[in-house]
């Protein structure tokens, strides 16, 4: 260490020596005229940029202006430095101080130049189109930091209003950039806990979808925002466990008897878990981002293939978590969580697919076969979602209103979409008697949907019996699967479901110690029981004079006495 420091010294003193005849007249505090002259140039020169930009027709968003001053022109900086300078500078006044402090203030007055040229570079080269890199820049200085968090208030304010600003317009450029700083934004606001910033961030991209890429949305922010979603949902379940357990530790101790220790235990929880104590939004990216990523990606022409594709492969891993799940009350609370997802997703998908381009590929190719509601997937949850967001949906539009001739397009859409194997007369009668209630009221009602599944496909040539014998076939197998599906999915159906007065007290009684056999054996008597009293009702005189003045009303009549007859037939 000596042995460096002596040549260190030694080196200095040489170049020292070399110096002192061509610095031994200089006075550093003429290095401010470089400083004033610089700035000089600068102002007019910036002036005249933004006179010219803003002189343009087209009208200059807040992004942009932010861009310019922050980014192009660096104000701020500038004048920082240059005060900086000349403060600095004052202090190397006189031809008399030592040549050390003469060398300082060169360097010093060189950085200061270097960092001044490049501000003139930054203004020309934006000048000459290359935008998208200042903009770029600008944005990924505001990212939040763990360290400096005074500044994140600032940055917080500022993030909201550029991205606001920026959305708000088609970008002329590839947006895939812009994008990934947007989502390092989000991921960071997650991170560092500043919950409410994270609706407001992507409030700025929802409301601004229609002018957005199709692309970006579906292959950059529709897996970003299932992952927000889940991290949002999971800080939320840890908050509520901790008011749980913090009510639980006040409960503990009697407000009579120990009421100043219960006080301040309440004091010490609250402000321990203060954090995401005033942020309520936690399900704006199931509520509100997703149904609206939904609806632009259906409408587009070939992003619903990524719809599907991303969604699908969400729920099969959320599904494969739940599999995973050992507490009861987590794995009940983790399916609310994917049931919610399909709660989101269906109104929208049922609203927008009629008037989708590419329908037909949607339910032949995109939506998944293994969600539809046939007697295959009857062992699988998801059916049993969608059977239970379509009830919810359709249950205004099964009959047609009085004075309409027109069926309701979404509802035929969706029915033949969900229920590809069904009978085409059977089941929508079926639906009736479930939406009415009433046997009587379904028959004398018209739907406001029909099933158009009744097509074949054939190569070669076939004869006309053997086509008959097609449908023949066809028709039969659709009945088969209209009754497997009532038994399977509609089991609350009340003509199904067994309720307690439909047991004899000695049944009612001893319900839980009979065996599964027994109980089937009851349940099978009581739901024909039921059937045939509403066969019953049918063929009643009542019923058969109500139907002779119309045709079609007979003809109802006959579609309710099949579907009838075969479920009877069926209970084994």
């Amino acid at each position: 260490m000596e042995t460096i420091a002596t040549t260190t010294i030694n080196i200095w003193a040489h170049t020292e020596k070399l110096l002192t005849p061509v610095l031994n007249n200089l006075d550093p505090s003429l290095f401010q005229n470089i400083i004033l002259g610089i700035l000089a140039i600068f102002i007019p020169f910036a002036i005249v940029f933004l006179t010219d930009l803003l002189n343009k027709r087209e009208s200059r968003s807040t992004f942009e202006k932010m861009v310019w001053s922050e980014e192009v022109l660096g104000s701020k900086k500038v004048f920082w430095l240059s005060v900086f300078g000349l403060a600095v500078l004052s202090f190397f006044s006189g031809k008399d101080i030592s040549i050390l402090e003469k060398v300082i203030a060169i360097l010093i007055t060189l950085v200061l130049v270097v960092i001044f040229g490049t501000s003139f570079k930054k203004i020309l080269k934006f000048a000459e189109g290359y935008k998208p890199e200042f903009e770029i820049s600008f944005l990924k200085k505001l990212k939040l930091t763990r360290i400096f968090t005074f500044s994140n208030k600032l940055k917080k304010d500022r993030m909201v209003r550029a991205w606001d600003s920026f959305w708000s317009e088609k970008s002329p450029y590839n947006e895939r950039d812009f994008t990934k700083t947007f989502i390092e934004h989000i991921d960071d606001a997650i991170e560092l806990e500043q919950y409410p910033l994270v609706p407001l961030l992507a409030e700025t991209y929802q409301k601004n979808l229609d002018k957005r890429d199709r692309f970006s949305i579906g292959y950059e922010i529709l897996p970003k925002l299932f992952e927000w979603h889940e991290k949002l949902w999971e800080v939320e379940q840890r908050w509520l466990r901790r008011e749980i357990i913090k009510e639980k530790i006040q409960n503990s101790f009697s407000q009579k008897h120990f009421p100043t220790f219960r006080k301040w235990a309440h004091q010490f929880l609250s402000r321990s878990y203060s954090k995401p104590q005033y942020f309520w939004n936690w399900h704006y990216f199931q509520q509100q981002f997703f149904p609206s990523v939904v609806k632009a990606l259906l409408k587009s022409g070939h992003e619903p293939f990524q719809l599907f594709t991303c969604f699908k492969k969400y729920i099969e891993d959320s599904e494969a978590k739940l599999e995973k799940i050992e507490d009861r009350d987590r794995e009940q609370r983790w399916w609310n969580y994917i049931m919610a997802l399909f709660g989101s997703f269906c109104p929208v998908f049922f609203n927008t697919i009629e008037s989708v381009p590419n329908n037909y590929d949607i339910w032949h190719h995109y939506f998944p076969g293994e969600w539809k509601i046939t007697d295959g997937n009857s062992k699988k949850r998801i059916p049993r979602v969608v059977l239970h967001e379509f009830l919810q949906w359709s249950q205004q539009r099964i009959f047609k209103k009085d004075g309409t001739s027109e069926h309701d397009k979404d509802l035929t859409e969706v029915v033949n979409g969900i229920f590809p194997n069904v009978h085409h007369s059977l089941f929508p009668a079926f639906l009736m008697m479930l939406a009415s209630g009433d046997v009587k009221y379904a028959m004398q009602k018209e739907p406001n949907f029909f099933l158009i599944n009744t097509g074949l496909l054939w190569s070669g040539e076939k004869s006309e019996e053997d086509v008959q014998k097609m449908f023949t076939q066809q028709d039969q197998s659709q009945k088969e699967e209209t009754v497997k599906v009532i038994f399977e999915y509609f089991s609350h159906w009340p003509l199904l479901k067994i309720y307690e007065d439909d047991l004899t007290e000695e049944e009612f009684s001893g319900w839980d110690s009979f065996p599964k056999d027994k109980q089937k054996t009851i349940g099978d008597r009581i739901r024909k029981g039921k059937l045939q009293k509403t066969l019953d009702e049918l063929n009643s005189k009542e019923v058969v004079d109500l139907c002779k003045v119309s045709e079609w009303r007979e003809h109802q009549r006959k579609i309710f006495v099949e579907l009838l007859q075969l479920l009877i037939v069926n209970i084994v």
